[in-house]
């Protein structure tokens, strides 16, 4: 019996660790585009961060140049607080762009150890050396947008710390005088504004040319449709067509002035109608004759 329940039992322990080892085999196989999808989660991440930052950035320099303006006629301890609450939303939205380095700097070690691990796995080689274009080609990408979040933290952290000097020296010189005496430190802060404006729209457009390189097949076929209105915008000349159909049947009124030529034989009816109408109207001079 003991016997007989082993036996037994063997394939099952075989089958059970084959259907494991399978299983392990497939995880370890889609793991690689859990990372790259990782990956990609991270880049759209600086994406939207950066996006964000501008607008922070924008709203915090528009409140100084607001309470410096020369036609600035309302609360002064109003608009200050209100300066220096957007200049701390500038401050926060800093630290959330700079907290996406790490992440992204930790996930693209993953997915580009793995993926240069594997290389090693490929016997075609015309396929290796296909795939390891590829992978330099989007290391180079991601090495891209690491470089342009990097430059655009440091200006953006450049800029939010002038603000809050200003905002600073406003707080406890905040008069006619004083606010005459930063104009011209303001007003240069218009040249650093867009400055961090291009750092951060470089840091965007890097990140989504990203995304759209190397994002997995089928995530942005959502963009798809967008090109699709463009395209059928050359339809519109159907429209024009339309209009020169209607400007076509416009000479039609334009034929009608052949309605001249009943005007001629207007000309010839007084000649044939004084007939008619003259007999219709000789009857009273005839019952003269008949009455003499």
């Amino acid at each position: 019996m003991r016997l007989c329940t082993f036996v037994c039992s063997v394939p099952v322990v075989v089958w059970l660790s084959a259907c494991s080892s399978l299983s392990g085999f497939g995880q370890q196989k889609s793991d690689g585009l859990n990372r790259v999808d990782e990956l990609l989660a991270c880049v759209e991440q600086v994406q939207v961060e950066s996006l964000v930052s501008k607008e922070r950035a924008h709203a915090a320099y528009g409140a100084l140049q607001t309470i410096v303006g020369p036609d600035f006629d309302g609360d002064a301890i109003a608009a200050h607080a209100e300066l220096e609450q957007q200049i701390e939303a500038s401050k926060d939205q800093g630290k959330k762009l700079a907290a996406t380095v790490v992440p992204l700097e930790r996930s693209a070690d993953g997915v580009f150890e793995r993926w240069t691990a594997d290389l090693e796995s490929f016997g075609n080689t015309k396929l290796r050396q296909h795939s390891q274009v590829r992978m330099e080609e989007t290391r180079a990408r991601c090495d891209a947008v690491l470089r342009a979040v990097k430059t655009a933290e440091v200006a953006f952290d450049a800029f939010n710390a002038d603000l809050n000097d200003h905002a600073l020296f406003l707080e406890h010189d905040f008069n006619a005088a004083a606010v005459a005496s930063i104009a011209g430190a303001v007003d240069g802060l218009q040249f650093q504004a867009q400055e961090l404006d291009r750092r951060l729209d470089a840091c965007s457009n890097t990140a989504r040319s990203y995304v759209q390189a190397a994002a997995l097949r089928g995530e942005v076929a959502s963009e798809e449709p967008v090109a699709e209105p463009v395209a059928q915008q050359p339809a519109k000349p159907a429209a024009k067509s339309s209009t020169l159909r209607r400007k076509a049947a416009a000479p039609a009124p334009v034929g009608v002035a052949p309605a001249p030529a009943p005007a001629a034989p207007v000309e010839a009816a007084p000649a044939g109608t004084i007939e008619p109408v003259a007999p219709a109207s000789k009857p009273v001079p005839q019952s003269d004759p008949k009455s003499h």
